[in-house]
């Protein structure tokens, strides 16, 4: 085993160095004038005030109107030779400010029980809770001094500036340094693929503005969620639309729609359904019609619903969309007059057997392996559920997915194009992807396969997990699975490979005779689940080997 890695003790100062340079080197134009300063005074500061911001900066602190508050006595960096010296120059560049006059409320987080109890001016009971200290403080409140004692509030002041560095480097507020880390530990390796500016996901400072509005809009969320339907209707106008000119930027458009069906189904737990409705309209993506439709019905409109189960049956946005108009219009239209034109959606049942078998710690699923390979004691069984598929999948697709397509990466760091997981990512690349299907044949599948093993072992990819796929399974799967259930298998995938990824069946088993079977494996109790089901189906349509096989324990 290899020795593990040490970290020097300012790595995080590095990364954030790095960070913040590489948004300055592309994106100088679009970097406001305090964004530039924050950058340049930043830059002045001696090595341990660097330090200590940076600390600060990835800590969560108290939040507070003056921004996230520390105690000064209670930080300790072992890196840092002098922390109060560099509080104090950090205080005197505006990167820190000292003891900001707020609200007795706004501190009061920062104290421990016991440190409340002893400020309080009259004596509470050390067996109240928390919050009813607080509130006794806060009706008979101590002298600021009395709390502080000989301590020192520090608030950190601009991290709204490196936010936007953030937002550039990562194109979300939700990561932050650790994917530097993972790197420097050898935790990950990323693919190499084109950053320069002809890439670049933002193209102007009002793109950058709608995006941390968009994430300001994202942090009163779980506030307007619990206070109401005002609430909820305030935020929804706050959000960036149409109007101000985001279309291009899908990933924008993708956070919005993903807002919106939040807000709006909140709203139809609290019976809003007119606000409810409206909200669902400026949604773009599923389950947008469909809760529409429900609403409608609800409503008891069974013509509107039906009329919305028409309109996405007519052009579905997934499998799902179209599966749900189906058996919903189906379900609505027994109501009316309309019952005959609503055939009851066909259900498949794939062909299933029943196991019994020693029940072991194992996991059922090994226990099935291994009972397959007794049947037929030539025959081999591997357990894969959703590895196989997907990753020689990622495999042949290597060079199309990590392609330059504009706005897919913004720093080194991504294990997949940004868009991965939208309904933009087939779209983006349809050319690229149906050119590499109309060539599939059983000599390029495998060269390519192959090659990209060989080439790219242990780099991350979001179709591939290496560990579940030797040599001997590959091999196997390469020969026996004909290409035309490849063909099959690729396309469904592609289609919605956020949904489609996940659901496939558990194991493969290769029989000595030839060929191949694809096994789904429920337990006692388990029963298949919808995306399950929807595979099994696409599987007989396309005359791929499966079954199910239900294991019931033995009685003892």
């Amino acid at each position: 085993m290899a020795d593990p890695i040490e970290l020097a003790p300012d790595y995080y100062l590095s990364n954030f160095r790095a960070l913040v340079d590489f948004v300055a080197d592309r994106y100088a134009a679009l970097l406001s004038d305090g964004e530039h300063q924050f950058q340049q005074t930043f830059d002045t500061l001696d090595i341990d005030s660097q330090r200590l911001y940076v600390r600060l900066l990835s800590r969560k602190g108290v939040p507070s109107s003056a921004g996230a508050l520390f105690r000064l006595h209670k930080l300790h960096y072992a890196e840092i030779a002098d922390l109060p010296q560099a509080a104090e120059r950090l205080v005197a560049a505006g990167l820190l400010q000292r003891n900001p006059a707020l609200a007795l409320e706004q501190l009061l987080p920062l104290f421990t029980k016991a440190e409340l109890l002893a400020a309080s001016p009259a004596p509470l009971a050390k067996t109240l809770k928390r919050p009813d200290v607080e509130q006794a403080l806060l009706q008979q409140p101590p002298q600021t001094a009395a709390l502080l004692g000989a301590d020192t509030i520090l608030a950190v002041q601009a991290a709204e500036h490196f936010d936007t560095f953030k937002l550039c480097f990562f194109g979300n507020l939700n990561q932050d340094l650790t994917d530097y880390v993972l790197r420097d530990l050898g935790l990950y390796r990323y693919e190499r693929y084109p950053l320069d500016a002809q890439h670049l996901p933002f193209t102007s400072r009002a793109q950058i503005e709608r995006h941390l509005r968009y994430y300001d809009c994202l942090a009163q969320l779980d506030d307007a969620l619990e206070t109401g339907a005002d609430a909820i209707l305030a935020l929804a106008a706050q959000l960036p639309d149409d109007l101000e000119g985001i279309e291009g930027d899908a990933a924008l458009a993708r956070r919005l729609d993903r807002l919106r069906l939040t807000l709006a189904r909140q709203l139809e737990r609290l019976d809003a359904l007119d606000a409810a409705e409206q909200l669902y309209r400026h949604c773009s993506r599923p389950p947008a019609r469909e809760r529409r439709a429900r609403i409608a019905i609800k409503r008891g409109d069974v013509d509107r619903g039906l009329e919305l189960c028409r309109e996405i049956l007519a052009a579905p946005l997934c499998e799902a969309e179209q599966l749900f108009a189906e058996s919903f219009g189906h379900r609505s239209a027994k109501r009316t007059v309309h019952a005959h034109t609503w055939p009851a959606p066909a259900r498949y049942r794939p062909p299933t057997e029943t196991a019994v078998l020693p029940q072991l710690a194992e996991r059922v699923e090994l226990l099935a392996a291994a009972h397959l390979q007794t049947e037929a004691s030539t025959a081999q069984c591997f357990y894969v559920e959703n590895t196989l598929i997907n990753g020689v999948l990622g495999l042949y697709i290597w060079d199309i997915l990590f392609a330059p397509v504009p706005g897919a990466f913004f720093n080194p760091f991504q294990i997949a194009p940004s868009d991965f997981r939208s309904a933009d990512f087939y779209p983006q690349r349809r050319a690229a992807f149906e050119q590499r299907l109309a060539e599939l044949d059983s000599a390029q599948l495998a060269q390519r396969v192959w090659q990209h093993y060989d080439d790219k072992f242990g780099i991350a990819n979001p179709l591939v997990a290496w560990e579940a796929l030797p040599v001997e399974l590959l091999q196997l799967a390469l020969q026996r699975i004909p290409i035309e259930h490849w063909q099959a298998l690729f396309r469904r995938l592609l289609g919605d490979i956020t949904e489609h990824r996940s659901g496939l069946p558990d194991l493969i088993l290769f029989p000595a005779e030839g060929g191949y079977e694809l096994v789904e494996i429920k337990g006692p109790g388990d029963r298949l689940q919808q995306n399950q089901q929807r595979w099994l189906a696409y599987f007989a349509r396309h005359q791929i080997p499966h079954r199910v096989l239900h294991v019931e324990w033995q009685q003892p």
